[in-house]
Order: C-alpha cells, then sequence, then structure tokens
C-alpha cells in the first residue's frame, strides 16, 4: 500500500495509467494495453469528465458499469469503492500536469481476455487512464447547434458521417429509431427535444442511461421544466420549439438542423439555454467559454 501511495505522490512527468494494481506511465502501459487488446474476447468500460479538476458525478458512473459487469457475471475483483478510490488518485496524481483551463477525461476499463490456450481461465484487466479533454470537435456547436441526421442504413451517407463538419465547426450526430420507427438516442449521445414548453424524451427502455441524460431531467427540475416520456417520431421534431443531445464530454448541445431541416428557432433555445445555465451553476464553471476559449481566436464564436 505504502508503494502505491508514494507512486501516486511522485510528481509524474507523463500522464500516469493504472494496469491490474500497477501505476505506471502511459507510455509504458501501452505495450500491456495493447497485449490485453489483442486477447480481450470483451468487457466494459464508462468515461467521466471533469470541471475545475474534479470528476462529475464519478459514483454514478461507476454504478452504471458495475451494472452492467454483475449482468455479465463479469467480477473485476475489487469493490466499487476500491476502483473510485483508484480512479480520484490517477487523477489527482495526473492535475499536475493539467494547465489552466484544461479538463480530463477518465475512462475505467474492465477488460476480459483469453489465453491461447482455451482451458485456462478467463483473466480479468482493470485499467484507468486520463486523456486532456479535447474541446474542439464541439465548440463551436454551443453556438452553432449539431446537425442530426436518420440513416436509412447502419452506415452513414457520404458527407453525413458522425463527427465535426469542417467548415461549421458543427458536431454531427446519427439519430436512430427503433423497429416502429420512433426515435431512440444518437450515436453516442442521449437525444431530446421540446414541444409546447416541455421536454420530450424517447422511450427510456430502448436508449442507454446516460448519466448526462439524468443529470438533464434533474436540472429540468430545477427550472420547472416538466418532461415527458414516449414514442417520438421525426415529424414530432420537424415541429418541435428546439431539440438537443446530452453526452459525457459536452454535458448538453442544441440541436440546428435534422435531415438539413432548421429544428424550432435561434439556437440554444430558450429552455436549451436554461439546461446550460443551470449546469453552469451546479459544476461552478462556464465550461461553453471554457471551450470556446481552447479556438483559435479567428474561430471562436459566442453563445446566444
Amino acid at each position: 500500500m505504502s508503494s502505491r501511495r508514494n507512486q501516486l505522490m511522485a510528481a509524474p512527468t507523463e500522464l500516469l495509467t493504472y494496469v491490474d494494481g500497477r501505476i505506471m506511465p502511459h507510455s509504458q502501459a501501452s505495450s500491456i494495453l495493447h497485449r490485453i487488446n489483442e486477447t480481450t474476447v470483451g468487457g466494459f468500460y464508462d468515461t467521466e469528465r471533469t470541471f475545475g479538476g474534479k470528476p462529475f458525478k464519478l459514483r454514478e458512473h461507476l454504478q452504471r458499469l458495475y451494472r452492467g459487469l454483475e449482468a455479465s457475471k463479469t467480477d473485476p475483483r475489487q469493490s466499487m469503492r476500491d476502483l473510485e478510490n483508484v480512479t480520484l488518485g490517477i487523477i489527482d496524481s495526473n492535475l499536475s500536469l493539467l494547465r489552466h483551463t484544461e479538463e480530463f477525461t477518465v475512462t475505467q476499463v474492465v477488460s476480459v481476455t483469453q489465453s491461447q490456450d482455451v482451458d485456462e481461465p478467463k483473466e480479468v484487466h482493470v485499467v484507468v487512464y486520463c486523456q486532456v479533454l479535447d474541446f474542439a470537435p464541439f465548440a463551436r456547436s454551443y453556438a452553432n447547434g449539431v446537425r442530426l441526421v436518420t440513416p436509412s442504413t447502419y452506415g452513414m451517407p457520404r458527407g453525413q458521417e458522425s463527427g465535426a463538419d469542417p467548415t461549421t465547426g458543427q458536431q454531427v450526430f446519427s439519430l436512430m429509431s427503433g423497429d416502429d420507427g420512433s426515435l431512440t438516442e444518437c450515436k453516442g449521445a442521449n437525444f431530446m427535444f421540446v414541444a409546447d414548453g416541455r421536454i420530450k424524451l424517447p422511450d427510456r427502455r430502448n436508449v442507454l442511461p446516460g448519466v448526462s441524460m439524468q443529470t438533464v431531467l434533474e436540472l429540468a427540475g430545477l427550472i420547472g421544466v416538466e418532461v415527458d416520456e414516449g414514442r417520438y417520431h421525426q415529424g414530432d421534431v420537424y415541429e418541435a420549439d428546439e431539440a438537443f443531445v446530452s453526452s459525457t464530454r459536452f454535458c448538453v448541445l442544441p440541436v440546428a438542423t435534422l435531415n438539413g431541416m432548421r429544428v424550432g428557432g435561434p439556437v440554444p433555445g430558450k429552455i436549451t439555454s436554461g439546461l446550460l445555465d443551470a449546469w453552469r451553476t451546479a459544476v461552478g464553471i462556464d465550461f461553453v467559454q471554457q471551450a470556446l476559449g481552447r479556438l483559435p481566436p479567428d474561430s471562436r464564436s459566442s453563445e446566444g
């Protein structure tokens, strides 16, 4: 235990990573992680972000991770509290490398590997690592909104791939639907829209339980906005007052268009702006300006 504490207390010259009880520079961990990835037969992961260097809703993310582990009967060989302490330790040990206005994403991976000898038992590996959050892909979307497309096939049409539009800086997300045509979620984000002053949430039985989505619902209650949950279709969004997506890295981004058609009026809309303001208050940081401030001066725009 004392050796681990000494490892954490030493000021690193590069980001440190936790691998199966050992803490090491990420460059050293890379070869180990490569071997794990080559033999993995499955696993689970979760990712949080920091605000002011402190992880947001770490416990909720770990609870979701451990629900998946329990459902798959995967034993990480450490309790959720132990993994929480490891995560906090890795963040603290890397903070000296975090420059002003930067933030981390921190990821926990529980990977199951199988040796070439199938008679040998499977091994479980636990990894925790930090990365500096890259604001550039989504920063301008706070002001410009994101573009949503509903692909007719699993593959995205050319020119509509998920990611950032190189011209406008807008994020592009695929908005998925269920077998009955009702909307579910985006690839990498939860989706909601606003009609008649109420947030419309796709049926949660058909979406992944996003921690950011749950935060939106909590903040909606604080600002007095009601939420309806149900089955909704593209036509409902075309007639909506506004729409937005939520995810760990960016919290909330307004939606500008769906399949090239404008959604609602000004971006961000009134309720989306209210949610962003409430989230800023909750974390004590103006993360919108934080993100915009990381862009080159000639590419910045202000929210409004």
